[in-house]
């Protein structure tokens, strides 16, 4: 999807590629029937998008690069949510929030204590 919107690999990451690369997101989300808000709130700052859908986790995305304090803060506060770091073109990577409760080791699969 990239190529079809002329995302090109940079070294530098502006304003442009940013915009183009939150586009090819959305695009894909919502292909699949997601809806897609662009920068909601946190319980720390923005993410770049939300990403929603009834039976899914609420996913966050954040393109380019993020805050460490941030992205930790938000993995201690959110709940039964996913962070998605988007760093370039080529890479993704994706964090789990903890469970209602407060859980975050633990598959969904599994019951009980850690």
């Amino acid at each position: 999807m990239t190529q079809k919107h002329d995302v090109k690999k940079s070294a530098r990451h502006g304003g442009s590629w940013h915009k183009q690369m939150m586009d090819v997101i959305t695009e894909y989300f919502e292909n699949q029937g997601f809806e897609v808000i662009s920068e909601p709130f946190l319980s720390k700052g923005r993410a770049d998008l939300g990403i929603y859908k009834h039976g899914h986790m609420d996913l966050f995305v954040e393109v380019g690069t993020t805050s460490a304090y941030k992205l930790w803060w938000n993995l201690q506060m959110l709940m039964n949510s996913k962070i998605l770091l988007v760093p370039d073109e080529k890479r993704a990577i994706e964090f789990t929030c903890r469970d209602d409760q407060g859980d975050i080791l633990r598959s969904p699969q599994e019951k009980g204590q850690i």
